[in-house]
């Protein structure tokens, strides 16, 4: 068959196309469906013998009534009954048959489609993490006289009538004569007493769905995303793509992310329908359509780290957290609590289910890992050093002129540092891996607004990575022109750049661009877009799309990187570094942490670190809410992962070839 053909099905003695058209609940019946040429010249000649008939009347009456006048009337009466017979014969059966018998065809035969199951998503190792799962609905067909049926089926379900009929009512309003899906994922209670009453319930069947399973319930939710039902406004846009009323479609995450590849292609069957619309039974001469499954999707994600990160967030803490590899961009894992459990929304989320989940004060639909911009607080340290460096104002041994004594005075106001006896003299390493907020003041006084934008950016802040999930925010590093405009001219004090350069004020990022800045760090000045598809796997086993590695390296000098790299060992492994609770044993650490200033609440506790310090395999950022010092929370729990991840890969890192094979 060539690229384009339609597949032709044979039936009626002749080809019969399977897109078909004028079917009610599918597409016209074809040219080839519409009869036989040798068919319509049978009618036609029925119709001739009945016009025949009509003439040989006539004459027999002539001849009983005896004159010849008469008998000639009788006769051109004749003739001219029979053109007219004739004409009509022609007119209905040549001319206008296809359409008559498209009206009898959308009488008895309707096409059900046949879901197909959307593709499978996979972790790097082939663990199924969701598919679909066999489902079953109630489906409205006839167009009607169909409310004694609904309200039939509400009592036996019972559920409101009322409901129902308001559902059936705004779908047909736009689309009158598509299925309405009146019930979703119904019990087997549910089916087996339908199935006993569907002969009380003309125009309605139950119909097979493939409804989509998260296997692992809400571990992984805002990775995965969800599927629910398609609206009015998605589908008016992608009616033309085959999607109709009660279809479900991908509407966060992974799910939204790739959607046309997750879904597949409907089959369908025809089948025969008495006056009420219920199903006699299948067309022999018309067999089914198998329906195509969806596109399999293999992630760079190691469930087993997932699961591991998952369960370190305790039950009441809020934040996220997103493991990286370093040099390639692969998400190993990637979480966001609270979470939510993806299944709640396969068949139609629940009016109570949906109210519960909407009006949470802690907005567990969020995906805090890269919508939630937050103060990265000390972590952003590395960046004001990295720009200072790279502007050659300081040199790793430079000490500041004013040394820490707990704090310093900017313009009118008193900037303090987080440790109330100071720090004294220190230099830039020291400065790192004590966190002192007095030595970045400084920093960020001579480097301006500007310059610790233009470097942020340089590094690959304040736009988004480019992952391969949708609604990724882009950050904030303001400029002097973002605040003139806000708060007007000559509005950019010292302070501002002083408060900017320890990462507090209106320097925002996600943990996700974290992440990726500490693995670039780690793999000294390599950047690769984090990303989660590893390849697409058709189903027949063909491969249909690749990784995408992208890298760059950013434009900072190799010296001043390795600086800054040593100054985060130092962090984790030198006495009186404030990561010192990031250590692993038998593995070099490094990282920084960092509290973010919280105006609505206790402080946020950050902490981004990679390892091994040589040649990095992991790199993991985790932002906790409300947990003050990143020290005393994050930091363990970056620590953790790390370990955990280097025990689960002692062997050497799995096969990212096995995975997704059929």
């Amino acid at each position: 068959m060539g690229a384009g053909q339609r597949p032709l099905y044979r039936g009626f003695g002749g080809d019969i196309d399977a897109q078909t058209d004028g079917l009610v609940g599918g597409p016209p019946v074809s040219q080839a469906c519409r009869g036989r040429p040798g068919l319509r010249a049978w009618r036609f000649i029925q119709w001739a013998s009945a016009a025949s008939g009509a003439v040989q009347t006539g004459r027999a009456m002539a001849a009983e009534w005896g004159g010849r006048e008469r008998a000639l009337a009788l006769t051109a009466a004749g003739i001219v009954i029979l053109g007219v017979m004739l004409g009509r014969a022609a007119q209905l059966q040549v001319f206008h048959g296809g359409h008559y018998r498209s009206l009898s065809m959308q009488n008895r035969v309707k096409v059900i489609a046949i879901p197909s199951p959307r593709g499978r998503v996979l972790d790097r190792q082939g663990t199924v993490i969701a598919e679909s799962r066999p489902g079953f609905a109630l489906v409205l067909t006839g167009t009607s006289n169909w409310r004694p049926a609904v309200n039939k089926a509400a009592r036996l379900l019972a559920v409101d009538s009322l409901g129902l009929q308001s559902a059936v009512r705004q779908q047909r309003s736009a689309y009158p004569k598509d299925p309405v899906k009146l019930a979703r994922d119904l019990s087997p209670a549910q089916v087996a007493l339908l199935e006993e009453h569907l002969a009380e319930l003309p125009g309605m069947r139950l119909e097979y769905e493939a409804l989509r399973h998260a296997n692992y319930g809400p571990r992984g939710s805002h990775l995965l995303g969800y599927v629910s039902e398609i609206g009015r406004r998605e589908l008016e846009s992608r009616r033309e793509q085959g999607y109709r009323f009660g279809d479900g479609i991908g509407k966060a995450g992974l799910e939204r992310q790739y959607e046309t590849l997750f879904r597949g292609a409907d089959g369908c069957e025809y089948v025969e329908v008495d006056a009420h619309g219920r199903v006699q039974g299948g067309i022999p001469q018309m067999p089914e359509l198998p329906p195509l499954p969806g596109v399999d999707i293999v992630l760079t994600v190691d469930w087993r780290l997932q699961l591991f990160v998952e369960s370190l967030f305790e039950p009441g803490l809020t934040g996220a957290a997103v493991a990286l590899e370093p040099g390639t961009g692969r998400i190993l894992a990637l979480v966001s609590r609270p979470n939510f459990d993806p299944n709640l929304f396969a068949g139609g989320v629940a009016a109570a289910d949906w109210d519960k989940l909407s009006r949470d004060p802690s907005f567990p639909l969020w995906d805090r890992a890269i919508r939630s911009l937050y103060p990265p607080g000390s972590t952003y340290k590395v960046v004001t050093a990295l720009a200072a460096l790279s502007e050659s104002l300081i040199t790793p041994e430079i000490r500041m002129r004013q040394s820490c004594h707990g704090g310093m005075r900017i313009g009118n106001r008193y900037f303090k540092c987080w440790k109330k006896g100071g720090h004294g003299s220190l230099d830039m390493r020291q400065a790192i891996v004590q966190s002192c907020d007095v030595y970045f003041y400084q920093l960020g006084m001579m480097l301006g607004v500007d310059r610790l934008n233009r470097w942020s950016a340089a590094i690959g802040l304040a736009k988004a990575t480019g992952i391969d999930l949708p609604q990724e925010a882009d950050g904030l590093i303001p400029t002097t022109s973002w605040y003139e405009k806000r708060l007007g001219k000559g509005s950019v004090t010292a302070g501002i750049p002083a408060n900017l350069a320890i990462g507090q004020g209106e320097v925002l990022a996600t943990p996700l661009q974290m992440a990726s800045l500490f693995a670039a760090l780690g793999k000294r000045g390599l950047a690769a877009r984090p990303h989660l598809l590893l390849r697409a796997v058709g189903p027949d086993g063909r491969l249909i799309s690749g990784e995408q590695l992208d890298t760059v390296r950013i434009p900072i000098r190799p010296e001043h990187l390795a600086a800054v790299a040593e100054a985060l060992d130092a962090v984790v492994n030198q006495p009186g570094g404030t990561g010192r609770a990031a250590r692993v044993q038998g593995v070099t650490v490094a990282g920084k942490t960092g509290t973010s200033q919280n105006p609505h609440g206790d402080d946020h506790s950050w902490f981004v670190g990679f390892a091994p310090y040589e040649d990095p395999v992991i790199a993991v950022a985790v932002l906790v809410e409300n947990a003050g010092h990143g020290s005393a929370v994050a930091a363990p729990m970056v620590g953790k992962t790390i370990g955990a991840y280097l025990e689960m890969t002692r062997e050497g890192p799995p096969s990212l070839a096995a995975a997704g094979a059929p």
